[in-house]
């Protein structure tokens, strides 16, 4: 029995993630903030990774909103790049789709494997374009929406601000409905949305 479970602790450690920042991520700052931020990211990640699921949301939302924006505003002038949540840490700040990126990578690493998709949303008074990062705690429920315009984690029905468009999962392209469960795919290509995909599959952010 001891044996067994020395070697289950001993798989268990092959896989798991202990929150070291990537001598290649580090390489890539310009200067000690940078540095900095990418620690204390780090040390935020292992002091959070065993708590509830919701707590993880709200946490993760505050954390990465506390972090300055930097607009470039893809949606109202076509001009835009989407960074990687590493670009966006040595950054320090982004746009609206780089916190939702964040998030949605952030939870990932802490265990939340929960179906989560960077939402595109329409602001009911401005008639701009937003993206938050939605997430099922359930598939039979609603999506809870993480906004950097808001440090209140909220079911997408409490969001009478934001109109849902077009959700962004897994590299693929679906149309939500207005209850928030049903997702129906379609035939769109974003070209920002494909070239992080690309990025991401080169950037190594941790260490293991």
């Amino acid at each position: 029995m001891r044996k067994i479970l020395l070697l289950f602790f001993f798989v268990s450690s092959l896989f798991a993630n202990n929150f070291e920042i990537s001598p290649k991520n580090i390489s890539q700052c310009k200067n000690q903030i940078c540095k900095n931020i990418l620690n204390h990211y780090a040390n935020f990640m292992k002091k959070i990774e065993h708590e509830s699921f919701i707590r993880k949301l709200e946490l993760i939302n505050s954390y990465l909103n506390s972090l300055m924006p930097r607009y470039d505003d893809f949606y109202n002038t076509n001009v835009d790049v989407w960074s990687t949540r590493g670009e966006f840490l040595r950054r320090g700040g982004g746009d609206c789709e780089e916190y939702a990126i964040s998030k949605r990578d952030s939870l990932k690493d802490l265990g939340v494997d929960n179906q989560k998709c960077l939402l595109v949303v329409q602001e009911k008074n401005t008639k701009k374009y937003h993206m938050v990062l939605a997430v099922w705690e359930n598939l039979n429920k609603e999506p809870l929406i993480l906004d950097n315009l808001s440090f209140r984690v909220l079911p997408l029905s409490k969001r009478y601000d934001l109109v849902p468009e077009y959700c962004l999962m897994d590299g693929k392209y679906f149309k939500i409905k207005k209850d928030g469960i049903n997702l129906e795919p379609v035939n769109i290509r974003m070209q920002t949305y494909e070239n992080l995909i690309k990025k991401e599959k080169e950037e190594k952010f941790w260490k293991n």
